[in-house]
């Protein structure tokens, strides 16, 4: 096993003349050795009326491997699969004894991957009744499942349904078969359609699922064929993801610059559509219909942010007592831990105040508009004043505006808002690359703690 080194990547500094490549949905990214007990710890500068909690349980498990899949996952073993299931129903409720689990609400539950529909309908049933019984759920909370659509059948989903699944998000990337063979992805397009129209069928409260543009060749005309099909089928929620350019294995940095301008039209072009057909976008990349808002997206990224916490192999926390870590991506350590009666923690970040900050606005603008108000009674200074200089440059590219209530980006910056969301980085986390799950599977850490010498040394002030 190899242990964490610096995460440096000095290409990912501010540059306006291309939108940034790396996808900014963690902050701060600087980790390090951690020490667990860090999650019992208050500070005064966190926001002490924000109890309201996301959970995100991690599948990394897949019946079908696509060669482009940044995030942790593996081929799944049924023998395997039912072992990392207890482990990971034994985590939700070790999380649930901590005092700021029993006082926080839960808003929104993400079941994501790999493939969280290898889940079986018991298994999905099961960690539902677990998170009822251990944690506080809203009335109207929101549970969504990501599916893959080759993985799911009518039953399988009425079934999810009936134990609670509000939302569901499919994988799709197109309906159109040369784009799916292109991705070497394990998807038909027809059965993408099939699959779409059922989902429609049984009355989720939500069906969204996830589009690809900017193949190799593609047309506007093209581009348009996939996104209506998903309109006129009614789909609620739409998260719109351009192909990354080093996915294509572009042969050289001159072919990557002529497909820019190419990539930017289809970005403006689906903003137009979409909003056309009645669709708001709450986020970059996130579209829905009104009523239908990505809300485990709008706690994660939305200022203040929400506390996340995540379980299982390749999870993520955030916002917990100000802290942030990332459990152990390998599945076979992340169960020798849990069954040990370790933490599964691979690295993480206690907050300094600086970071506190940087993160209500580097994540906020992802939602397109950063609330003033409750940065300055959350911190006691105006994000005008700490940020001004920032403000100013990006004003002056016509990227935002402030206003009275909020700090606002406009059409021109929703393009490059990878950018506009690194020019918010503080000093310690400037330069740094966002982690991907593949890249952390051979790294164990340092030091490991066990639970009962964490959960419950709760600091009473």
């Amino acid at each position: 096993m190899k242990y964490l080194e610096s995460n440096i990547c000095p290409d990912e500094i501010l540059d306006y003349e291309k939108r940034g490549d790396c996808y900014t949905w963690c902050f701060p990214i600087n980790f390090e050795d951690f020490n667990a007990r860090d999650i019992s710890r208050n500070d005064n500068y966190l926001d002490k009326n924000t109890k309201l909690m996301t959970l995100y349980i991690h599948i990394p498990y897949c019946k079908f491997i696509c060669s482009m899949c940044p995030f942790t996952h593996e081929p799944v073993k049924e023998e395997e699969f039912s072992r990392y299931v207890k482990c990971l129903e034994k985590e939700i409720g070790l999380y649930a004894e901590h005092k700021l689990s029993k006082e926080s609400k839960v808003s929104t539950i993400y079941f994501g991957g790999g493939t969280a529909s290898i889940l079986s309908l018991a298994q999905v049933k099961e960690i539902i009744n677990i998170l009822k019984e251990k944690y506080q759920l809203l009335e109207e909370c929101e549970i969504c499942l990501e599916c893959h659509p080759n993985t799911v059948t009518k039953e399988y989903l009425e079934g999810i349904k009936e134990a609670g699944v509000t939302r569901v998000s499919f994988g799709i990337q197109s309906f159109q078969q040369k784009n799916l063979t292109a991705l070497k992805l394990w998807q038909n397009a027809e059965r993408n359609k099939e699959v779409i129209k059922m989902a429609m069928g049984i009355g989720f409260d939500t069906v969204a699922m996830d589009i690809m543009y900017n193949f190799p060749d593609q047309t506007i005309e093209e581009l348009t064929e996939d996104i209506r099909f998903a309109v006129d089928a009614g789909v609620q929620g739409l998260s719109v993801y351009a192909l990354d350019p080093e996915v294509r294995k572009l042969n050289s940095v001159k072919e990557r610059q002529e497909k820019m301008q190419m990539e930017q039209d289809m970005f403006y072009y689906i903003f137009d559509y979409l909003k056309r057909q009645g669709y708001v976008q709450v986020a970059q990349p996130d579209y829905s219909l009104p009523g239908h808002e990505n809300r485990q997206i709008m706690d994660l990224w939305g200022a203040p942010q929400r506390i996340n916490l995540g379980f299982g192999a390749g999870a993520f926390s955030e916002n917990f007592n100000g802290c942030s870590w990332a459990n152990i991506h390998d599945p076979q350590e992340y169960m020798k831990c849990m069954e040990a009666g370790q933490m599964p923690i691979l690295m993480g970040k206690r907050w300094s105040l600086d970071d506190a900050m940087a993160r209500y606005v580097a994540l906020g603008v992802r939602m397109l508009k950063v609330p003033l108000k409750n940065f300055k009674e959350q911190f006691g200074i105006a994000l005008a004043d700490i940020y001004k200089y920032e403000i100013l440059k990006l004003q002056e590219l016509g990227y935002v505006e402030l206003e009275s209530d909020f700090l606002v980006i406009t059409e021109k910056g929703k393009y490059y808002i990878d950018n506009i969301s690194k020019t918010f980085f503080n000093f310690s986390n400037r330069g740094r690359a966002q982690y991907w799950g593949c890249k952390l599977k051979e790294y164990m850490p340092r030091n490991l703690y066990q639970w009962k010498d964490v959960i419950g040394e709760c600091d009473e002030e």
